[in-house]
């Protein structure tokens, strides 16, 4: 009965060790980066774009099961926007134009990223 017992505890460390170095490399936020879509807004009251902050892990993938807190501030053209969605929890803000065209500048600071990350919306005329 005692030669059973070394194979349950090498199974024992192989697991440990596959859940630890699935924990570190595939679930761990090691940055995050910014999404932007679409890239551009229209002058129509309709337009809208979404900026998330994604997680990644050790890969650069999306980080499983993490989202990325982050604060948004718009440093330049707030009154050209109108937030419809400010989510700090979860990473993501959703903003839709006014009838005027121009620049929108909003800054990322992420809870994992070392310096604020800057995005630049161009609202462009409706041509249409």
């Amino acid at each position: 009965m005692k030669r059973g017992r070394p194979a349950i505890y090498i199974s024992i460390f192989i697991i440990v060790v596959i859940g630890f170095l699935f924990y570190q490399y595939i679930i761990k936020i090691y940055e995050s980066t910014v999404e932007v879509e679409p890239k551009n807004l229209f002058a129509d009251n309709q337009s809208i774009v979404t900026i998330s902050v994604i997680p990644l892990n050790s890969f650069g993938w999306k980080a499983l099961f993490r989202n990325a807190p982050a604060e948004f501030e718009i440093t330049e053209g707030n009154t050209l926007v109108e937030i419809l969605l400010h989510d700090k929890e979860n990473g993501k803000l959703i903003l839709k134009a006014i009838s005027s065209t121009g620049k929108v500048v909003v800054q990322i600071k992420s809870k994992y990223s070392l310096l604020p990350m800057v995005v630049e919306i161009i609202i462009e005329s409706n041509l249409t």
